[in-house]
Formats: C-alpha cells, sequence, structure tokens
C-alpha cells in the first residue's frame, strides 16, 4: 500500500475512534443503547433510567437536546430526535420503533408544578411506532399516541390519538386519517428510511452497542 494511503487509513481509523469515543461519553449515563447509534453536537443525555435500541440519531445543534429525568425512558429502534428536542421523565416515557421527533419538541409525563393546592399532575406517555412529531410540538402527561401518527407542527396533545392519523392545532384535534401504502412502516420517510424499497442511501455506520449496566 502507498505510504499516503497507509497515512490516510490510519487517520481514518484513528477518526473514527474518536467519534465513537465521542458517542459512547454522551451515552454514559445511559443502562443499555443498541448498535449504530449517531450523536450530532453536543446533547445532554443524563436521564437515570434510559435504554434505546439499534441507530438511535440524536442531533443537537441551535438547541441543546436534552433527554432527562429520574423516570423510565425506553426509545425503540431506528429513532430520530432532532435539535432543541426535550424528553423530561419522572414516571415513564415509551417512544416505538421509528419515530422521529423535530426540532424543540417537548415530551413530559408531569406538569412539574400543582395549581390550586393540588399536587402536581403526572402520568406515562406513549409515542407509537412509526410516529412523526412535529417541529415545537408539545406531549403532555398521559397522552397516548397510536401507530404511525402525524403531529403537525405547534401542536399541543392532550388527549389520546388513534393510529393513522393527522391531528394539529392547540389543543390538537383531529384532522384526517392517513392512508399509507402497503409497504410503510412510519409517517416519516428520509435516506434511512426501513419501510422495504425505500433505501434512499447507505446503510448507517454501526457502531458497538453499549452494553446493560
Amino acid at each position: 500500500m502507498p505510504l499516503l494511503s497507509r497515512v490516510a487509513d490510519v487517520r481514518s481509523r484513528a477518526l473514527a475512534a474518536k467519534e465513537r469515543t465521542r458517542i459512547y461519553w454522551h451515552l454514559r449515563h445511559a443502562r443499555a443503547v443498541g448498535p449504530g447509534a449517531q450523536i450530532g453536537g453536543q446533547p445532554d443525555i443524563s436521564a437515570s433510567d434510559f435504554v434505546a435500541g439499534e441507530q438511535l440519531r440524536v442531533w443537537s445543534g441551535h438547541r441543546q437536546t436534552l433527554i432527562c429525568g429520574w423516570g423510565r425512558i425506553r426509545i425503540g429502534d431506528r429513532c430520530f430526535l432532532n435539535s432543541g428536542v426535550i424528553l423530561f421523565s419522572v414516571v415513564s416515557i415509551t417512544i416505538g420503533d421509528d419515530v422521529a421527533l423535530a426540532g424543540e419538541v417537548y415530551v413530559m409525563d408531569t406538569s412539574s408544578h400543582g395549581v390550586e393546592g393540588k399536587p402536581a399532575y403526572e402520568a406515562p406517555v406513549v409515542i407509537g411506532r412509526g410516529s412523526w412529531i412535529g417541529a415545537r410540538s408539545i406531549i403532555l402527561p398521559g397522552v397516548s399516541i397510536g401507530e404511525r401518527v402525524v403531529v403537525a407542527a405547534g401542536s399541543v396533545v392532550t388527549k389520546d390519538v388513534a393510529d393513522d392519523s393527522l391531528v394539529a392545532g392547540n389543543p390538537a384535534r383531529f384532522i384526517r386519517t392517513l392512508d399509507y401504502p402497503d409497504h410503510c412502516k412510519r409517517a416519516w420517510c428520509d435516506w434511512s428510511c426501513s419501510c422495504p424499497g425505500q433505501q434512499f442511501g447507505p446503510p448507517l455506520p454501526t457502531l458497538a452497542a453499549k452494553r446493560p449496566i
């Protein structure tokens, strides 16, 4: 192998090792994360009971992404959290496979403070497989969102949403039922799409899984 090629190969391996180290550092508080994780920017991932599946993608740019709280947070395979997403759990937040949370989405399972002398309202949140939560949407405590749901940007979801629904507004209301082709597993589609026949680019790089503690 020519000298320049060897030098380039060594540099490439060193950069890959550095990136793996950076990713593992950001995920150091997680109990377990599957292989293929990608971390962009400087997110704050400090939740004490956080488990994620394979090919997790977390971006943190103009707004810092925050995954925190002492509750249970579970994220499935091939999920995407864009810049500024906040997951704050004191009870339980469960996110299914192939879910996308767009920029500055806020998901909380607690009202944080009570009113009228009453305690804070705390209840689990569930977001079903293949759903797409639009930018700056808010998912309130106790909400269960079905599979392949689209929550329009800026919506405030205060009650349960059925499968294959489009909801929008504050409070979010049902707009229409979404009609998907048979092969579609999820509401959003990009180069990482895992639906049959929908590969737009190369597969995600595979990084070793973070083993359960």
